[in-house]
């Protein structure tokens, strides 16, 4: 399965990265000093899950061979990910000083540009999306990346960092700043190849203990991974006093909460039968992370 999984998002990464090179303008293009550090930060880096879970999603819904618009639907909400990791790293937010093995990028260029090629990047991604030629889409997007989604997320993040918090805070935190995209991604690859509604509640259910589980692993690797696995500061959240599953629930009860979630995940798919092959994969590759 893991071997599976890794062809997968392989070849979703063979697919996308030509893309996204010719979707962003060229480095020697003016202002050259924004899109480099677009091009810095978004290409050649990352794993690539939210366009395999769109692509995955597609499939299973009978989305047709050879069409377009999830690769361009990917092509978007890595660029919409990228936004949030490079305005995620700045120092008025979690200060790090790495991310996907380099530097981060205000680390590499400086703050206002970083804090401008972020929002750039947003920017382009709903160009993409409106390309698409499906506004439920860009609302589905829209309503993930706001103050009920990510971005609510993040400031309650911020406003926690320090203070003794429940488990409540922590799952609020998690759900928006971090699932609500993966569950977004799931929805949307489902979205495009015109799933009914029952379909959607599936795969809803998936994509929010997917996306939650995506969390759970990470806080449980930034206690014990290293820097090189993690391809960032490692310990970075213990250090900031953030608000995280391990240190108000304990590693032990993390890793069994994780795998939980995983197990809701992969159940949500039993009406697809062997059809949600990929998605069970991936939801393992989520599990074995820590494994």
């Amino acid at each position: 399965m893991k071997s599976e999984v890794k062809r997968y998002l392989s070849n979703i990464v063979e697919v996308l990265e030509p893309r996204l090179e010719a979707l962003l303008p060229d480095e020697t293009e003016t202002p050259a000093s924004i899109h480099k550090l677009m091009r810095y930060s978004l290409l050649e880096g990352g794993k690539r899950v939210r366009p395999a879970l769109i692509m995955a999603s597609w499939e299973i819904c009978g989305g047709a061979f050879g069409d377009d618009r999830p690769v361009l639907a990917g092509a978007a909400f890595e660029m919409l990910h990228t936004f949030s990791l490079i305005h995620d790293d700045l120092p008025c937010m979690d200060d790090d000083d790495y991310r996907r093995g380099k530097l981060s990028a205000h680390k590499a260029f400086n703050e206002a540009l970083a804090v401008l090629g972020g929002d750039a990047l947003c920017i382009y991604a709903f160009e993409c999306l409106a390309n698409l030629g499906n506004l439920e889409i860009i609302k589905e997007i829209s309503r993930a990346l706001g103050t009920g989604g990510m971005i609510g997320g993040q400031v309650v993040d911020i406003e926690s960092e320090g203070k003794r918090v429940d488990r409540s805070i922590i799952e609020y935190i998690h759900t928006n700043k971090t699932a609500a995209l993966i569950r977004a991604s799931v929805r949307t690859g489902a979205m495009l190849a015109d799933a009914n509604e029952i379909t959607l509640q599936h795969l809803t259910k998936y994509g929010k203990c997917i996306g939650l589980a995506f969390q759970v692993v990470d806080d449980i690797l930034d206690e014990e991974g290293t820097t090189e696995q993690l391809g960032k500061d490692a310990g970075s959240d213990r250090a900031q006093g953030k608000a995280t599953y391990p240190s108000i629930c304990g590693m032990v009860e993390s890793k069994q909460y994780a795998t939980r979630l995983v197990d809701c995940a992969t159940d949500a798919l039993k009406p697809f039968g062997e059809k949600a092959t990929v998605l069970r994969s991936l939801a393992e590759f989520v599990r074995n992370r820590v494994s």
